[in-house]
């Protein structure tokens, strides 16, 4: 399964519609990982994404997919 993830300015939230592996089969939208999908982002700009439902940080609402890194220490 996959969550409907609309991102707009670097903010992802998902839009709370599920769909199934074959309705989305053969779509440049798909994402299996946050990471692929702030690699998506980064390329193709704000759009409508598809996540692995399972990928999604447990208690997030919404994630920033343009954060500065920070140095550690």
């Amino acid at each position: 399964m996959f969550d409907e993830i609309r991102v707009y300015e670097g903010i992802a939230e998902r839009t709370g519609t599920t769909v199934d592996r074959d309705t989305v089969r053969g779509s440049k939208s798909v994402c299996h990982s946050v990471s692929e999908l702030s690699r998506k982002y980064r390329r193709e700009g704000d759009g409508t994404f598809y996540l692995d439902t399972d990928a999604w940080p447990a208690n997030e609402t919404r994630i920033a997919l343009t954060e500065k890194w920070k140095t550690m220490g």
